[in-house]
């Protein structure tokens, strides 16, 4: 250890580590396995990487100047993105600053997995006679003989010669179309696996199947460590092109991150790893450009051009997994720069394009994707609707983690349901969605959006909710859900909390009505409605209704949840190189749909972020 290190210990959890001095306790953090919370992506701005300096020395900046207060400045602190470590030092950092490892990830789907398991992988068991003089045919051909036409790269044929004779001619091939990529001894075929991930942009989800019988055998999640670094797509684009280290910083953070799921689920499973062959990938456009280290700086532009449209089928060993040394990756097609393969892993597996009548897929997560099918043709386009429902531009915002309140209920008083059955320090999406239903109906918030003082409210509010409403000294009113103590804050929702709720959810009705109105249809024509996404299936659908999230026109009964549908399309992939043909078409056919460019996108979308009226 380096002299001029200094050491820094993080409470409450007791981690320590030796870092320079100047080096900021964001960074800090994160070398000592913990990350904290930077919806803005480190910019300064959002204010939700709160940490207190119990000892030591970490000047304010202005930053810190303007998010905190005189005295919390002297009660130590700090935002952990802004500020420097210049001495030994003990930082507190409270719980809702922490992105937690708790969060309420989703990994099922529920959609018809019925299909033929015929996947890129096979591995045949063979018997060989061994060469004579009479019969000194080369050692490929001898192979072909037995397995049909078959190619080798020069790898394997540098091996091959040894591999059959040291086995007696006998052993397992193990081919990928028609390529011969390794020759293994003795009767391996039924040791053959595959690994399919959903890469979002705030979770990852993955799955281990065998690919001769099709079923799953481990699955596991994680959060995408690229949060530390951006919040959102578009900040995780100006962090990849800011500095020379930024794409390999991220590119490396979920290979990492992915490389640790496939360890654990193959000790899960008793799996080894080489005996994974392939791996199928599913994400937006712009986590399958980083999961491959391709410079993802178009996409944050006019006109969001893809480095790719079709899908790629790369070696694992170049994206660093730790699978079979001729392994391969699949990653899905795309439709355009923010329309991903996700989005088509979605349409894969709900068999979009082949449901009766006029269906809507809704995928809301960080990102919101709207797709529409309706007599063999197929809409889709993107929405910049994640943010709020991830609580990135709330007050009281944080991902659905300990201590979120996820369900609210106004029945006289005020009911709340907090992951983990602990006091709340923040709110989550789904609960978000169901305090603005209540407060609408209620009469505490206008169908504008208007969040009003005690003396607008309806006289037959019961007081116990009426007490709820603060003024400040400035007019600003403020609706608290629970009331703060000596160790954490109040959580309470603000007119801007509220207008930041209908921003996203405005922007996801407007993207419905733009593409309704392409194909010539009305809200009241759609057969069904279909919900997608780690944030969308823990929503309420009355409360999404009610604030215009999902059309209030439609019968209960129209609207399903699918679960994790890129997930499940990605494990087709894996399964069946006829679902990867699937895979093409739909992106091929699929119709683009730039919200930002289209003319009526921004009158839609001022009239959808009016609440509708009951």
């Amino acid at each position: 250890m380096s002299d001029q290190q200094i050491s820094v210990t993080f409470q409450p959890h007791g981690r320590s580590v030796h870092v320079l001095p100047g080096t900021k306790i964001l960074e800090a953090a994160a070398q000592a396995g913990m990350t904290i919370e930077t919806p803005c992506g480190g910019a300064g701005v959002c204010g939700k990487c709160r940490v207190r300096i119990a000892s030591g020395a970490c000047p304010p900046g202005d930053a810190d100047r303007r998010a905190f207060t005189a005295d919390q400045l002297r009660d130590g602190w700090r935002l952990a993105c802004q500020t420097a470590i210049c001495s030994h030092a003990v930082i507190h950092i409270p719980q809702e600053s922490l992105f937690a490892d708790q969060h309420k990830i989703l990994t099922e789907s529920h959609v018809d997995a019925t299909l033929e398991v015929l996947p890129a992988v096979r591995k045949v068991y063979v018997t060989l006679p061994p060469p004579t003089l009479e019969d000194n045919v080369a050692d490929l051909l001898r192979l072909e003989g037995r397995l049909g036409p078959l190619k080798a790269d020069l790898n394997l044929l540098r091996r091959l010669p040894s591999l059959l004779r040291d086995n007696g001619f006998s052993g397992t091939a193990v081919l990928t179309d028609h390529h011969l990529i390794d020759f293994e001894p003795g009767d391996t075929a039924s040791r053959c696996y595959g690994a399919a991930f959903d890469i979002g942009t705030t979770t990852l989800v993955g799955c281990l199947l065998d690919l001769t019988s099709g079923s799953e055998l481990s699955v596991s999640s994680a959060i995408n460590p690229q949060v530390r670094l951006g919040d959102d797509v578009l900040s995780r684009i100006h962090h990849a092109s800011s500095s020379p280290a930024g794409l390999a910083q991220l590119r490396d953070a979920v290979i990492g991150a992915v490389a640790t799921m496939l360890a654990r689920m193959c000790t899960e499973a008793g799996v080894d790893s080489r005996w994974v062959y392939e791996a199928a990938f599913a994400g937006n456009t712009t986590m399958q450009q980083l999961l491959c280290g391709i410079d993802p700086s178009p996409l944050g532009e006019v006109p969001f051009a893809p480095a790719h449209a079709r899908g790629l089928i790369v070696p694992a060993g170049q994206l660093g997994l730790a699978i079979h040394p001729a392994g391969a990756a699949y990653l899905f097609p795309v439709i355009g720069g923010f329309v991903g393969g996700d989005s088509v892993a979605g349409m894969l597996a709900t068999r979009l394009s082949e449901q009766d009548g006029p269906v809507l897929l809704v995928d809301i997560g960080t990102n919101g994707e709207i797709m529409l099918a309706t007599r063999g043709q197929l809409w889709a386009a993107s929405t910049a609707a994640g943010p709020a429902f991830e609580g990135a531009r709330i007050s009281c915002g944080m991902r659905a983690t300990t201590g979120a309140i996820e369900k609210v209920v106004m029945d006289g008083d005020l009911r709340l349901g907090v992951i983990g059955d602990v006091p709340p320090v923040g709110v989550c999406g789904s609960g978000l969605i169901d305090l603005a239903a209540e407060l609408l109906a209620g009469g505490i918030v206008s169908p504008e959006g208007r969040l009003l003082p005690s003396d607008e409210i309806p006289s037959s509010l019961p007081a116990t909710l009426a007490s709820r409403l603060r003024t400040d000294q400035a007019g600003h009113v403020r609706f608290v859900l629970a009331e703060g103590d000596g160790t954490r804050q109040a959580v309470a929702i603000t007119q801007r909390d509220i207008r930041e709720l209908q921003l996203a959810t405005g922007a996801i009705r407007a993207g419905i009505a733009i593409l309704l109105k392409q194909a010539g249809l009305a809200v009241g024509d759609l057969q069904r409605v279909l919900i997608a996404g780690g944030f969308g299936s823990f929503i309420r659908r009355s409360n999404a209704q009610r604030i215009g999230l999902l059309p209030g026109e439609l019968d209960h009964g129209r609207i399903h949840y699918v679960g994790n549908a890129s997930l499940a399309g990605a494990k087709w992939a894996l399964l069946s190189t006829g679902a990867r043909q699937q895979a093409e078409d739909l992106a091929r056919r699929t119709r683009h749909v730039e919200l930002a460019t289209d003319s009526e996108f921004q009158t839609l979308f001022a009239e959808a972020m009016i609440f509708p009226a009951t």
